[in-house]
């Protein structure tokens, strides 16, 4: 299957996107609480729109999947899923760890993927079956073997609070580095680029998700639900790892 066009319009839209995000990045805006108590501005509905509308000017009869705006069904075999700030908390805070996630299904299995960081001139991209690039460079997650003195992302956000405290409790003693960066396409990147050995989510999204699973996996990571087994978009929980820690890490989730 032949997608170079989908993966310029793809490129095209996450360029559109961080003019938008540079424009309002710094200023104090409107910003609104959803009901789950994370935040939304002004960027996110904007960039939402200039994602949406590159794509609808290529590609109207497709399907799109956004946070910001919900399930556009066209009844195609193609759907793109769309985040178009993640680490919005990041963002308006004025903290540069954010960036745009923009996936394409084919028949519900993600084909294209695009992470852009905009303030930190960082994209990552990646087909199904060509490989992950990061800034043009082909990348690949890290030889790491052991969860010892190894990087574990990991996200603190409101949802299921007490299940991410019990998992640190059991991985404490272990000598490892925890870190989060508040925005979950900022991890995947780092797995997919050897930079971070694992990272645990315990609540998310499609969107949050979609483009940077494939990313790891074309660098040779793996994506598995918390008890090992086959994933899918409309799971929640995940484990995504450089695939050599990984085995170890699913003991602590037990």
């Amino acid at each position: 299957m032949n997608l170079s066009k989908e993966k310029k319009v793809m490129l095209l839209a996450a360029k559109q996107t961080s003019k938008v995000i540079l424009k309002h990045y710094g200023k104090k805006e409107a910003v609104k609480v959803k009901p789950n108590k994370s935040l939304v501005g002004v960027a996110d509905i904007e960039s939402n729109k200039a994602i949406i509308n590159t794509i609808k000017k290529y590609f109207p009869k497709h399907s799109i999947l956004s946070e910001e705006s919900g399930f556009e069904d066209n009844k195609s075999y193609f759907k793109w899923i769309i985040d178009p700030i993640d680490g919005t908390h990041n963002f308006l805070h004025n903290i540069p760890v954010f960036g745009t996630s923009i996936a394409l299904e084919h028949k519900n299995e993600v084909v294209l993927g695009v992470l852009n960081f905009p303030i930190l001139c960082i994209t990552a991209v990646a087909e199904k079956g060509k490989g992950a690039f990061l800034n043009g460079k082909r990348i690949k997650v890290s030889d790491k073997k052991s969860l010892d003195h190894s990087f574990l992302a990991f996200e603190f956000s409101y949802a299921n609070r007490k299940q991410k405290i019990g998992f640190l409790e059991r991985i404490v003693h272990k000598t490892i580095d925890v870190r989060n960066f508040g925005s979950a396409i900022y991890n995947l990147m780092l797995i997919a680029s050897g930079k971070c050995e694992s990272y645990v989510v315990f609540s998310t999204h499609p969107w949050d998700m979609a483009a940077g699973f494939l990313i790891v996996e074309e660098a040779g990571g793996m994506v598995t639900g918390l008890k090992g087994g086959k994933y899918s978009l409309n799971d929640d929980k995940f484990v995504i790892s450089n695939g050599k820690v990984h085995k170890e890490l699913l003991k602590y989730l037990k």
